[in-house]
């Protein structure tokens, strides 16, 4: 990787992409040595080829490989034999074709041995650290050495990434492609410790190793360094109904959700978004909370502020007595003191006037200060900027005498044209474009800075956030009883019912009359879902409702399975209404792992699909934010005068199911406890359900 990111000599390998990025090359001059293989022609854009590989004076530290799917698996044998370093393979037809292109996969990755190869089907790489670059079309100069690592799957919205015009600041960008040989976790493991970059951007589809990528990602949260993510394919939720409801409840989505959570990854949901966080994570200074002072000469832009930066987080206090009692004097008199502050068009673009405001309202209780205001577009009649420079002026000077960042948020998309951007980066002003967007980043960021402090003040290594790795399970799948399930997990602190197994026979032998309503259901392995098949009766009162409700159960059994012959029930004392009903998962991922499942349970199950997943393993703090961030966490906390659920108990049965879970990570497939009854001081298993399979030999 050192090798193919700080070149001292280059290979190019083909034809017509060659020439397109051998002309790139020359635009912004690489100071190594280039070398040009092409079997037929003496020469590609200049530069001289050699009839083959075998010709080549010394090995390449960087090669670009545009030759087809089967002339580069022979062109790395032979570039691996000849000690390169590290290879960009052009070439498609390999695992993204399915089936066919497997076994030529396979090749590939054998042929590849320990190099450092990018792709196959990928676009190339943009080093601005040291101008080795590969990538066959124009790209913009930029004058910075340092700044945001992207790695992207896509090669065509990389190049949407090397375009864009938001005054980014970069050091590499790589088209990944498939990620035969190098992953994210490759990338990341080693552009971490590159002084040069700044925080790392990954647009990325799919994760392939969970474990390795989760690994990565820490050793960059305990550098500090910033992993930004958009990620594509978010619709697709994926996940399969098996035996339990948790399936149904999330998916592929909610996981990504989850792991980035866990890691301290910042998501973003757009390119724009992913862009402006990029630039924020590379020069702005760290946000100490999400207090934040706004300023405009618009009452609508100061509306648009307060809702945009309302939704993504911020907070936005008033000022205090003795800011308003110094600004109100400064203002016009129909003017008014407040956050966001209106300081009226009457002073637009006056400098003197805003500077002692704006230091002012960000010398408060705020943690950074924010500028709206728009530039003229490029081209228009309006071309003086004087005011809006004068403006910047203000807040730079504010931003300076108070030691807090400061922001310029245009309204529009575009409304800092790149020339401003760069003036405004220059005084310590970052600058954001569109409003919505500017919200979002700079809330992310704070939310990223008190992370950070939080880890330093901690002083613990991250490693406890690992995800667990599950293997795969071979064999069929097995239901384990409710009787059994509740045992099981009772053993590891799980409040259930005072249930009893009972045969036919045992029916007759009951009392007479109960003390209290009971429940009766069917028991059998292959019955995992009770209800459907008719086998659960509510409010037995004595030994003739228990005899008579199990001939029903049998009929309806015997209706809808008529290959299972039943021979015993479960008998447990009926519940009191509960304050509210939980389902409480754990779904064995073929990616993600264990992953634990929090939601609304019983009969909310479908109607809210109301869930938050955590990946085990987890901790006490986890599981409560997920409790707290659901819908229906009012019901638990005292929804309209009714008592309030003590959180404590329902956090340690979580915690118990979840360590049973991990307990049986060889084993278990799914685990359904459904519902788990909660009451103002502890909590019930009222159902549960354990799936497990056998481990697939090694």
């Amino acid at each position: 990787m050192q090798r193919l990111l700080s070149p001292r000599t280059m290979a190019f390998i083909g034809g017509t992409q060659v020439e397109y990025t051998l002309k790139t090359l020359r635009t912004v001059p690489f100071e190594g040595d280039v070398y040009v293989v092409h079997p037929k022609r003496k020469e590609i854009a200049g530069y001289p080829c050699l009839p083959s590989i075998r010709d080549l004076p010394e090995a390449p530290d960087a090669v670009f490989l545009a030759v087809n799917a089967d002339a580069s698996i022979a062109a790395l044998n032979e570039l691996r034999g000849l000690g390169a370093g590290g290879v960009v393979c052009y070439a498609s037809g390999f695992a993204e074709i399915g089936e066919a292109g497997m076994e030529r996969n396979r090749r590939f990755i054998e042929a590849a041995g320990d190099m450092a190869v990018v792709g196959p089907n990928c676009y190339g790489l943009v080093n601005y650290v040291n101008h080795g670059s590969i990538w066959p079309s124009l790209y913009p100069k930029l004058e910075n050495r340092r700044g945001a690592a992207v790695v992207s799957q896509s090669g065509n919205v990389t190049g949407h990434f090397v375009a864009n015009d938001r005054s980014v600041p970069f050091s590499y960008l790589i088209s990944a492609g498939n990620q035969a040989v190098l992953g994210f976790e490759d990338y990341i493991d080693f552009l971490v410790d590159d002084p040069h970059v700044t925080c790392l951007g990954l647009f990325m589809e799919g994760i392939r190793d969970v474990p390795a990528f989760s690994a990565a990602c820490l050793r960059a949260r305990a550098k500090q360094m910033p992993v930004i993510v958009c990620r594509s394919g978010r619709s697709e939720l994926g996940a399969a109904m098996a035996a339990s409801h948790t399936s149904s409840l999330a998916g592929q989505n909610e996981y990504y959700e989850a792991l980035f959570k866990r890691l301290g990854v910042i998501e973003t949901d757009t390119v724009p978004q992913f862009l402006e966080m990029m630039k924020v994570a590379s020069i702005a200074e760290p946000l100490a909370g999400p207090r934040i002072s706004v300023y405009s000469s618009s009452g609508g832009d100061n509306g648009l502020a307060a809702d945009y930066c309302s939704f993504a987080g911020l907070e936005l206090p008033a000022p205090d007595a003795s800011q308003i009692a110094t600004i109100r004097p400064m203002l016009p008199e129909f003017g008014h003191v407040s956050n966001p502050l209106d300081f009226t068009a009457g002073y637009w673009g006056q400098e003197e006037l805003l500077t002692p405001m704006f230091t002012t309202m960000l010398s408060g209780d705020y943690d950074a200060g924010m500028l709206v205001i728009d530039y003229p577009p490029l081209g228009s009649a309006r071309t003086d900027t004087s005011a809006q420079d004068a403006m910047d002026r203000a807040l730079a000077a504010a931003g300076k005498a108070t030691g807090k960042p400061v922001f310029h948020a245009s309204v529009n998309t575009g409304g800092i044209t790149p020339i401003a951007s760069q003036r405004l980066i220059a005084q310590g002003i970052v600058p954001l474009q569109g409003l919505h967007d500017a919200a979002v980043v700079i809330a992310k960021w704070g939310e990223h800075c008190v992370r950070m402090r939080n880890d330093q003040a901690a002083g613990q290594p991250l490693d406890a956030l690992l995800p667990h790795r599950a293997k795969p399970l071979g064999g069929k799948s097995r239901s384990v009883n409710e009787a059994e399930s509740k045992r099981r997990l009772a053993a590891y602190g799980l409040p259930v019912p005072a249930g009893q197994v009972v045969s036919r026979a045992d029916l007759s032998l009951l009392p007479e009359a109960f003390p209290k309503p009971m429940v009766l259901k069917v028991l059998h392995d292959a019955i995992a879902h009770k209800t459907e098949v008719g086998g659960v009766a509510l409010n037995i009162m004595s030994r003739d409702d228990a005899i008579a409700a199990s001939e029903r159960m049998i009929q309806n059994v015997a209706h809808h399975l008529p290959e299972i012959h039943l021979e015993h029930f479960f008998l447990e004392p009926m519940q009191a209404p509960p304050l509210a009903e939980l389902i409480i998962g754990v779904k064995r991922d073929p990616l993600f792992g264990m992953v634990l499942v929090i939601g609304a349970g019983g009969i909310l199950v479908e109607l809210l699909k109301d869930a938050t997943p955590l990946l085990l393993p987890v901790r006490r703090e986890d599981v409560e934010q997920a409790l707290r961030s659901l819908k229906s966490f009012t019901l638990l906390d005292g929804f309209r005068g009714r008592d309030r659920a003590d959180l404590r108990p329902v956090v340690d049965a979580i915690l118990a199911i979840a360590s049973y879970a991990q307990d049986n990570l060889e084993t278990l497939l799914e685990l359904d406890v459904n519902p788990l009854m909660v009451n103002a001081n502890g909590v019930v298993a009222v159902d549960a359900l354990i799936v497990e399979a056998a481990a697939i030999a090694a």
